[in-house]
């Protein structure tokens, strides 16, 4: 679920993106859909939300696809009922793409898969496909998909803070399948754990059930980042939580399991694989 402003900031900054994506300017824009350019200036500003009827049109000039067009009517729609948007798993995989190239800070944890933008490709197709089996053209759109995120986030020049955090069981069950797997993917972990901005840890022991997979996203230093919001999933659903009392909730999780967490520099597993095998 994900909330109006949540939404609204999706709408402005996809039209942002497109628009600068076809080297246009936001004159252009506006003439090509016959408004003043303050008017369109205001939509990417965010000091006011396009009516849903003008959506498609502003879509089609910035380049951008129907789907997304029809997720930018929803938000409209939305925010003009003063509802919260229902989204799909699509729409908020399309939303955590694009707050991973503005915000300023962002946390993700998985207690039992590599997270995908930290993924090798081998991985994905061998690993991330057992857990979600699905055709070779499904599979291959997954990884297009993560291929893009991992691009843009190397691509960014203001150096976000990222944190990392990955559940020990995701390395054994790495291990089990493929040794060779498990030291490049260990590698790759290593070379981001490098990066400007980056920290690593891998947390040890069992985790329950309902805190083994959340996002953490903050402004930070990004001015073109929107409100701060969490973010989970389960079987059948994925939820967008803009809720301030719901995130800090969620932070105190985040700042407890990184306690527990041991940096991938300093992280040996032989010993834990042996004692738990």
């Amino acid at each position: 679920m994900a909330q109006t402003e949540l939404g609204s900031w999706f709408t402005r900054m996809m039209l942002r993106k497109g628009r600068l994506a076809l080297d246009k300017t936001q004159r252009e824009i506006a003439e090509e859909v016959c408004y003043s350019t303050d008017t369109y200036r205001a939509y990417e500003a965010g000091r006011a939300t396009p009516p849903a009827k003008t959506i498609k049109g502003l879509a089609g000039a910035c380049g951008l696809s129907d789907e997304t067009a029809q997720y930018m009517v929803q938000v409209a729609l939305s925010r003009k009922n003063g509802e919260a948007l229902e989204a799909d798993q699509r729409f908020n995989a399309m939303f955590i793409a694009l707050a991973e190239q503005h915000y300023g800070f962002f946390f993700k944890f998985d207690a039992l898969m590599i997270p995908g933008i930290l993924q090798l490709q081998e991985y994905h197709y061998i690993v991330a496909r057992q857990a979600e089996p699905g055709s070779d053209e499904w599979v291959d759109n997954g990884w297009d998909f993560k291929d893009g995120r991992q691009q843009t986030i190397a691509t960014r020049v203001d150096r976000p803070e990222m944190q990392f955090l990955i559940g020990e069981a995701a390395l054994l069950h790495l291990r089990q399948i493929s040794e060779e797997l498990y030291r490049d993917q260990m590698a790759h972990l290593h070379r981001w754990a490098r990066k400007t901005g980056v920290k690593i840890r891998i947390l040890p022991g069992p985790v329950l059930a309902q805190r083994s997979n959340f996002d953490i996203f903050m402004e930070g230093s990004s001015k073109l980042a929107g409100p701060p919001f969490a973010y989970t999933e389960v079987l059948d659903s994925s939820w967008l939580i803009d809720d301030p009392t719901r995130i800090a909730s969620y932070d105190e999780v985040r700042k407890m399991l990184w306690k527990k967490a041991i940096r991938i520099e300093v992280y040996h597993d032989d010993d834990r694989r042996f004692r738990l095998a």
